[in-house]
Protein backbone atom coordinates (compact mmCIF):
# COMPACT_ATOMS: atom_id res chain seq x y z
CA UNK A 1 0.00 0.00 0.00
CA UNK A 2 1.09 3.48 -0.63
CA UNK A 3 1.96 5.68 2.23
CA UNK A 4 -0.88 8.44 2.83
CA UNK A 5 0.77 12.10 2.06
CA UNK A 6 1.81 14.28 4.94
CA UNK A 7 -0.82 17.37 6.06
CA UNK A 8 1.90 19.55 4.74
CA UNK A 9 2.29 17.48 1.15
CA UNK A 10 -1.76 18.07 1.20
CA UNK A 11 -1.87 21.81 1.54
CA UNK A 12 1.10 22.21 -0.93
CA UNK A 13 -0.62 20.35 -3.64
CA UNK A 14 -3.82 22.59 -2.72
CA UNK A 15 -2.10 25.36 -2.97
CA UNK A 16 -0.57 24.72 -6.47
CA UNK A 17 -3.96 23.79 -7.92
CA UNK A 18 -5.05 27.20 -6.74
CA UNK A 19 -2.06 28.75 -8.29
CA UNK A 20 -2.74 26.83 -12.01
CA UNK A 21 -6.43 27.74 -11.46
CA UNK A 22 -5.47 31.21 -10.57
CA UNK A 23 -3.54 31.20 -13.75
CA UNK A 24 -6.38 29.52 -16.12
CA UNK A 25 -8.53 32.61 -15.26
CA UNK A 26 -6.05 35.04 -15.80
CA UNK A 27 -4.98 33.59 -19.04
CA UNK A 28 -8.40 33.64 -19.96
CA UNK A 29 -9.52 37.20 -19.23
CA UNK A 30 -6.12 38.88 -20.45
CA UNK A 31 -5.99 41.29 -23.94
CA UNK A 32 -3.03 43.20 -25.33
CA UNK A 33 -3.33 47.26 -24.62
CA UNK A 34 -3.98 48.84 -28.40
CA UNK A 35 -1.73 51.38 -27.29
CA UNK A 36 1.53 49.92 -25.53
CA UNK A 37 1.11 46.46 -26.07
CA UNK A 38 1.09 45.42 -22.61
CA UNK A 39 -1.23 42.73 -21.48
CA UNK A 40 -4.18 44.29 -18.99
CA UNK A 41 -7.26 42.22 -18.28
CA UNK A 42 -10.32 42.28 -20.24
CA UNK A 43 -12.34 44.44 -17.79
CA UNK A 44 -10.10 47.45 -17.07
CA UNK A 45 -11.09 50.74 -18.59
CA UNK A 46 -8.01 52.25 -18.08
CA UNK A 47 -4.42 50.72 -19.02
CA UNK A 48 -2.23 50.84 -15.61
CA UNK A 49 0.98 50.91 -17.78
CA UNK A 50 0.03 54.10 -20.56
CA UNK A 51 -3.07 55.15 -18.37
CA UNK A 52 -4.63 55.49 -22.36
CA UNK A 53 -8.56 54.64 -21.89
CA UNK A 54 -9.76 51.10 -23.28
CA UNK A 55 -12.67 49.57 -23.99
CA UNK A 56 -13.62 46.69 -21.48
CA UNK A 57 -14.64 43.74 -23.86
CA UNK A 58 -18.59 43.06 -23.95
CA UNK A 59 -19.20 45.86 -22.15
CA UNK A 60 -22.02 47.73 -23.36
CA UNK A 61 -24.01 50.79 -20.95
CA UNK A 62 -27.54 50.61 -20.36
CA UNK A 63 -29.64 52.90 -22.48
CA UNK A 64 -31.18 55.36 -20.44
CA UNK A 65 -35.23 54.05 -21.43
CA UNK A 66 -33.79 50.56 -19.88
CA UNK A 67 -32.79 52.16 -16.65
CA UNK A 68 -35.75 54.15 -16.24
CA UNK A 69 -37.90 50.99 -17.33
CA UNK A 70 -36.03 49.08 -14.29
CA UNK A 71 -36.62 51.82 -11.52
CA UNK A 72 -40.29 52.29 -12.67
CA UNK A 73 -40.82 48.60 -12.10
CA UNK A 74 -38.38 48.33 -8.70
CA UNK A 75 -40.97 51.41 -6.99
CA UNK A 76 -43.78 49.28 -8.07
CA UNK A 77 -43.21 45.93 -6.24
CA UNK A 78 -41.75 48.14 -3.38
CA UNK A 79 -44.98 50.02 -3.13
CA UNK A 80 -47.11 46.86 -4.16
CA UNK A 81 -45.14 45.12 -1.01
CA UNK A 82 -45.51 48.12 1.54
CA UNK A 83 -49.12 47.86 0.67
CA UNK A 84 -49.58 44.22 1.60
CA UNK A 85 -47.54 44.52 4.85
CA UNK A 86 -50.15 47.51 5.87
CA UNK A 87 -52.97 45.42 4.96
CA UNK A 88 -51.91 42.30 6.95
CA UNK A 89 -51.04 44.91 9.76
CA UNK A 90 -54.59 46.25 10.00
CA UNK A 91 -56.20 42.79 9.39
CA UNK A 92 -54.50 41.01 12.35
CA UNK A 93 -53.84 43.46 14.59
Amino acid sequence: MKKRNTVYEDRAEKEEKRRQNREAYNEKHTVLCPHCGKIVLDHMTKCPHCEKELKPAGYQPMDLKKIRKIKLIGYGVCIAAAAIVIVCILIFK
